[in-house]
């Protein structure tokens, strides 16, 4: 689990901080002391290289967090000897995610599977790289498969329209400006509510209750 869409890429203890602040006001889960986000990437190094050589599917769809979930993995699976290939997956119902599809059907994807060449792997890695050293924390692809790394208050309007000048719940306003999103790059009720604290604390919104989880205070407009 993670979406690379967000946060650092370069340090998995700060990328375990990242997503601690992001859940602040969310839920009491998120409270909990950082973990390292790359240690699944670790252990799966590990059991690669112990193991006989064998073909490795990475899914991705059109979304930013997918484009770069398949640039990371071949960061990560470089030097092994496994043969590496890519399963390009659709949109459904509008949402570039692998996570709309029921394993079932990801798994007949994989007819189409389309091999990785070492020098293509090599170029992914290389633009991970890059992506990773990138200050815009949140990033997004095109219509036309380009990547853009951009500020995480760049979507800050749109959550302010959501929000009236009546009382609200957080969570009715999160929900709203879900559906409003770009569904190619459909970020989660974590990074709206976080959007919603930064808000709150910058006093653009009224804030009436205590903010220790999404669904248990209510929000307006000035």
């Amino acid at each position: 689990w993670d979406d690379y869409s967000l946060g650092p890429l370069d340090d998995g203890k700060e990328r375990g901080a990242f997503w601690r602040d992001m859940g602040r006001g969310y839920s009491e889960e998120y409270a909990a002391e950082p973990t390292d986000c790359f240690a699944p990437w670790y252990e799966m190094r590990l059991t690669l290289a112990a193991a006989d050589r064998s073909r490795i599917c990475v899914w991705y769809s059109g979304s930013g967090s997918e484009y770069v979930f398949l640039r990371m993995a071949c960061h990560w699976l470089a030097g092994l000897d496994h043969a590496l290939q890519k399963v390009g997956v659709p949109a459904r119902d509008g949402i570039h995610s692998t996570a709309a599809w029921p394993p079932e059907q990801l798994r007949e994807f994989v007819a189409h599977a389309v091999p990785l060449s070492r020098l293509q792997q090599e170029e992914h890695a290389r633009e991970f790289a890059a992506i990773a050293t990138q200050p815009g924390m949140l990033r997004e692809c095109d219509e036309s498969d380009r990547l853009h790394c951009r500020p995480m208050n760049v979507h800050d309007d749109l959550l302010l329209a959501c929000c009236s000048s009546q009382w609200q719940r957080a969570a009715v306003v999160v929900g709203e400006a879900m559906e409003r999103a770009d569904p190619r790059n459909a970020q989660g009720d974590v990074f709206w509510n976080s959007r919603l604290q930064y808000l709150a604390d910058a006093g653009r919104i009224e804030v009436n209750g205590d903010r220790l989880a999404l669904g248990k205070y209510h929000v307006r407009r000035w």
